[in-house]
Parts: structure tokens; C-alpha cells; sequence
């Protein structure tokens, strides 16, 4: 019944991994230059940034909330993702 609907979700889906694999590696870099310059993790000034550029970046005014939802998620992953590489 949502064979097609499904098939779109499954090309979105491969395209969304292959972002968030480039998203970390960028947060990566990040980690490391922090740790050498002893930066703490959380930049809330950026984060503000971040969330109001992808809420005027929506295009469907009903997704903004949800893509700030979103977005607020990868951060606190990557917020985690950065004390990790951080302890080691």
C-alpha cells in the first residue's frame, strides 16, 4: 500500500546517514581542536546561531518547529559524541 512512499524513505534515509557521517566528521575536527585548546564543549552562542538559521531555512513553515527539534537532537548527540573523543 505505501510501497513508493517507503522506497522515497528508504533513498532519504541512505542520504540522511551519509550527511551525518560528513556533520561528524566536521564535529570531530571540532573536538580535537577544543581538547588542544582546552575550549569547553558547549558554545550556547552557536547553538542559538545554529537553530535560528535552520528555522528561517525551512522552507515549510508547519516543519519548523520539528527541524528545530531535530537539530537541538544532533547537537546534544554531538555534544556526547565530543566528551567522549574528548576523554581519550
Amino acid at each position: 500500500m505505501f510501497e513508493k512512499e517507503r522506497a522515497e524513505i528508504d533513498i532519504i534515509d541512505r542520504e540522511l546517514v551519509k550527511l551525518f557521517e560528513r556533520r561528524m566528521d566536521a564535529v570531530t575536527e571540532i573536538a580535537r581542536i577544543k581538547k588542544e585548546h582546552k575550549l569547553p564543549i558547549l558554545d550556547q552562542s552557536r547553538e542559538d546561531k545554529v537553530l535560528d538559521k535552520v528555522r528561517r531555512l525551512t522552507e515549510n513553515k508547519a516543519y519548523e518547529d520539528s527541524v528545530e527539534d531535530l537539530f537541538r537532537s544532533l547537537m546534544t548527540i554531538t555534544k556526547a559524541f565530543e566528551t567522549k573523543q574528548n576523554e581519550e
